[in-house]
């Protein structure tokens, strides 16, 4: 199987352009699995939702827990991609989350935690970094009329430093893990499903 890793920040287009690569490989023939782990999956997604919400729990328990879900979240995952034949489609991957904890100057624990999941997680076969700067993923969070407490405060004018840095620190831990940059600036996704698409076409080809 295939392990493809689609990265990016809120709003950077990975859930779109994902659901359209799975479309197209599924209509071509190829089975595709598809996982969002990494701050993603109904029952972590709810719990990191209680964590989200504790105003007064520690910055460094508060990271920790976070990683401890995305860990739980990649060892399902893990059983999935060992299978034969067709295409892992992961959206997100550790470096969002040891991102987070480099902006937010938490580093020991980040360090620790990324070689615990890359060693979970198995081989990945394609890397790839949606870039889409801050200014477009606030405008498209305003144009999907998706509110939310945590959304209005990422993308709020006070929080701009901080995902200033966030974006810096992601994009630096991409470059140096071997991640493809596509830009996915344009709201027509098209041209990125393109290249995505032919890029996992290459990598099967190879592959088999």
């Amino acid at each position: 199987m295939i392990t493809v890793v689609v990265e990016g920040l809120d709003f950077a287009g990975k859930t779109t352009v994902c659901r359209e690569v799975r479309r197209r490989l599924t209509e071509a023939g190829t089975p595709v699995t598809d996982s969002t782990t990494c701050l993603y999956g109904r029952p972590v997604d709810r719990f990191l939702d209680v964590v989200y919400r504790a105003p007064r729990l520690p910055s460094l328990l508060r990271s920790a827990l976070y990683h401890l879900a995305y860990l739980a979240d990649l060892l399902p995952a893990a059983r999935h991609r060992n299978r034969p034949g067709g295409v892992f489609l992961q959206q997100s991957y550790v470096h969002r989350v040891l991102a987070y904890d480099r902006a937010s100057g938490r580093r020991l624990l980040g360090r620790f935690a990324g070689r615990l999941a890359r060693r979970l997680a198995g081989r990945v076969d394609l890397w790839i970094f949606l870039d889409c700067p801050l200014d477009e993923r606030r405008l498209r969070y305003r144009r999907s009329g998706e509110r939310n407490e945590r959304d209005e405060r990422r993308f709020s004018t006070g929080q701009r430093p901080f995902e200033e840095r966030l974006e810096s620190e992601l994009r630096h831990l991409a470059q140096q893990a071997g991640y493809l940059f596509i830009e996915n600036t344009d709201s027509d996704h098209r041209k990125t499903t393109d290249r995505i698409t032919a890029l996992i076409e290459q990598s099967m080809e190879k592959g088999s």
